[in-house]
């Protein structure tokens, strides 16, 4: 799409990628979708005299320093770009006004690099202007979409990184694990007691932030079964396109089918394992759970039995009551994060201790109650 005279302002909010198209409330392709409906909202008109660009460039979207937000919002603009607009026109992102080093970061540089984007053809725009020629390829997918993704995407998507994957045919079985992230980042109370059960039966334990981009990529790409824990790392399976493979998830929110119409068409098959059996979560400033820092508890039974659906032998080598010491371990360890003076001010509580000691015993964790109420009102 090609629009006349847009004017770009400023932001670092993902709601608000910071372009005032014409006709805004009618526009659908040009602006952010998520669940099949525009979500941005126009950004604020400027009181002092915008930059004027005469030369044309390509929008892409906000800068974005969220890996899943980034690969499910902002990359599935740019393949088309890619392929359809000539190598000297720039690609645009708005960003905050004190946008400097060391932005942009590491993940971003390496989503760029692995899709053969230099970093010379970006340019991040902090500071109002008006764009006279601006191009904009729709999202060919977005997060929570009704419609599964196109072909054609998944064809110019293939067309920039299938050369870069292993050629062999996938084998084996990948779990995709969170154990070794922030605690305040959600994530399944026990899950480095499953990891250590997998490793010793011989599956391949991924911990995403260990490894390179290339690395994440080439392992998922090889592997017959991809279990992943649900979260941001199920999106990088978007940064190439089909494979003979089938694809799990492991519940962290109940009924979660977390880019269920995305990951359907690059795989055989897709099933998001019942596997959850509630979870705590604390309450945000808005009087909201904050959902995506929860601490999850598997169901067991369903865990085992889709191991060993996949020919991992689960059952073998899994010993209950080591399970739940490591699992009580870790719901009072997530206590002690989510409530812990310096946690991130978005993140910070603002429910009672009883909300989290009545959650305990709807989630048969009575006997953890009195450490964890010593544990929040200690902090």
């Amino acid at each position: 799409m090609q629009f006349s005279n847009v004017l770009l302002v400023p932001t670092s909010r993902r709601n608000m990628p910071g372009a005032l198209w014409p006709d805004f409330r009618n526009q659908f392709h040009a602006r952010l979708l998520r669940r099949g409906k525009p979500r941005c909202k126009p950004p604020a008109i400027p009181r002092d005299p915008p930059r004027i660009e005469d030369a044309p460039a390509i929008f892409v979207s906000i800068y974005d320093n969220h890996f899943g937000h980034m690969v499910s919002e902002t990359v599935p603009r740019l393949a088309q770009s890619l392929a359809d607009a000539p190598d000297d026109w720039p690609l645009v992102f708005t960003c905050d006004k004190r946008f400097g080093p060391p932005h942009p970061s590491a993940m971003f540089r390496a989503v760029m690099d692995w899709l053969d984007i230099p970093m010379e053809r970006l340019r991040f725009c902090n500071a109002p202007t008006v764009f006279r020629t601006l191009h904009i390829a729709a999202q060919a997918e977005h997060l929570d979409s009704p419609w599964p993704t196109p072909v054609a995407y998944l064809r110019l998507l293939e067309a920039r990184t299938q050369h870069k994957l292993p050629t062999e045919h996938p084998e084996g079985v990948t779990f995709v694990t969170r154990a070794a992230l922030d605690v305040e980042k959600g994530y399944h109370a026990g899950e480095r007691y499953l990891a250590a059960c997998l490793e010793e039966l011989g599956v391949r334990v991924v911990y995403p932030e260990k490894l390179s981009l290339p690395e994440q990529m080439a392992i998922y790409a090889k592997s017959r079964h991809l279990v992943f824990s649900e979260g941001s790392a199920l999106h990088g399976r978007q940064l190439f396109g089909r494979r003979d493979q089938h694809i799990s998830v492991l519940r962290r929110r109940q009924r979660s089918r977390l880019a269920e119409n995305q990951i359907t068409p690059r795989c055989a098959s897709v099933e998001y394992v019942p596997s959850f059996a509630g979870a705590l979560h604390v309450i945000g400033a808005d009087g909201k759970p904050i959902t995506y820092a929860t601490s999850t508890l598997y169901r067991v039974d369903k865990l085992i039995s889709h191991f060993e659906k996949l020919g991992v032998p689960l059952r073998r080598v899994w010993q209950q009551p080591r399970y739940e010491k490591a699992r009580d371990e870790d719901v009072l360890r997530w206590i002690a994060r989510m409530y812990h003076p310096n946690i991130a001010h978005w993140m910070r509580p603002q429910n009672t201790p009883e909300h989290i000691l009545d959650q305990l015993a709807q989630i048969g964790l009575e006997h953890l109650i009195d450490r964890a109420d010593e544990i929040m009102r200690a902090r």
